[in-house]
């Protein structure tokens, strides 16, 4: 025997119901033309799955909501009335509590919906966001891969990057640096692979700390010209890296490479280590360009003043019968050389030596 349901009828009641929960939306779930024949055991499953649903609906705990919600997907996992209507709910539910700043549930009810849907974006997005807020790193940081696995991007990427640095996995960190110079905003980027080149100096990886300054270098040399500004903020890095790369090469006993690079980093900024550094490498080749270097250092003035001034007299002595009688001609070579290499704003000041012996 079958039994005559009007489709009208269902569909008005239940729109009656569902205007009135906050949040709801008017939805028919039966659509069957008006006429069509159900019979009793159908009403009876229908009527138990509609009662689930508006209980459902009707909970105002978010917890227990989504926890009826997902009890009902697995008790009618076949519901071809109502299981659209059901995952709706749960994706509003999720949005809402992301609206109202309940992250905690957001965080539980979103990890809950992952277990069914482990590639959903949205949610994945949603749950990374309730962890954030809730400050909890390593489920940012789960997350975060998760949504880079799916959908990579540059800004994911670099997103992933610093929760590594922030939970002090430093390798992975420049892993991740790495992958973030592979995208076209950051390869021509230089400030990453600077901090990268202090940061290997923080743990004394001075080879590593070298192969950053050289990228950094690679970086700037294709950079557009910038403002005065910027330019001598440039001068600085400059200098900063061709001195990590020439204390490499002075560590290697490799000294006439240093000395290069040391003038490199000269000419960019003059400051006293340089010229200290290029006295220390001469010292191995050619003592009295050293103390010319030494001497440049100690006018200079800085921390070094002192050791300079030392290591200059040390290799002066045993060429003038252990006096510094004439040590004036080595302060005016000094000079010429300080005078040779820009100053802070960029500019050069060139000395002759024939006006100064």
């Amino acid at each position: 025997m079958k039994c005559h349901y009007k489709a009208g009828f269902i569909i008005v009641a239940f729109t009656l119901i569902v205007s009135s929960i906050p949040g709801g939306a008017s939805f028919a779930f039966y659509q069957e033309a008006e006429g069509e024949e159900m019979t009793p055991e159908e009403y009876e499953a229908y009527n138990e799955q509609y009662n689930a649903y508006i209980a459902a609906t009707e909970e105002q705990d978010p917890l227990k909501r989504g926890d009826m919600l997902i009890e009902f997907l697995e008790k009618y996992p076949n519901s071809k009335d109502f299981e659209s209507y059901v995952l709706a709910a749960y994706e509003q539910l999720l949005v809402s509590c992301s609206q109202n700043s309940l992250y905690k549930e957001l965080g539980i009810l979103a990890e809950k919906w992952l277990q069914r849907n482990p590639d959903d974006l949205q949610t994945i997005g949603l749950a990374a966001s309730a962890a954030i807020q809730l400050k909890d790193d390593e489920k940012s940081l789960k997350y975060l891969l998760k949504i880079y696995e799916i959908e990579p991007t540059v800004d994911r990427a670099l997103a992933v990057a610093q929760y590594y640095d922030k939970l002090g996995d430093f390798e992975k960190y420049v892993e991740w640096c790495e992958i973030v110079f592979t995208y076209p905003e950051y390869s021509v980027d230089y400030t990453l692979r600077y901090n990268l080149v202090q940061r290997f100096l923080e743990i004394k990886d001075m080879a590593r700390a070298g192969t950053y300054a050289e990228k950094t270098l690679e970086v700037l040399d294709a950079a557009e010209k910038p403002d005065a500004e910027t330019q001598k903020k440039f001068r600085t890095i400059r200098r900063y890296c061709y001195h990590i790369l020439a204390l490499n090469l002075f560590e290697q006993d490799k000294f006439k490479e240093a000395i290069k690079y040391f003038k490199n980093a000269l000419n960019n900024e003059k400051y006293q280590e340089g010229f200290y550094y290029i006295g220390q490498c001469y010292w191995r080749l050619d003592p009295e360009e050293a103390h010319d270097y030494f001497a440049a250092a100690e006018m200079m003035g800085g921390p070094l003043t002192k050791l300079a001034k030392e290591n200059k007299e040390k290799l002066y002595k045993p060429l003038h019968n252990n006096t510094l009688i004439g040590i004036e001609k080595v302060h005016k070579r000094a000079q010429a050389i300080l005078d040779s290499y820009p100053d802070s704003n960029g500019a050069q000041k060139k000395t002759e030596l024939s006006k100064l012996n």
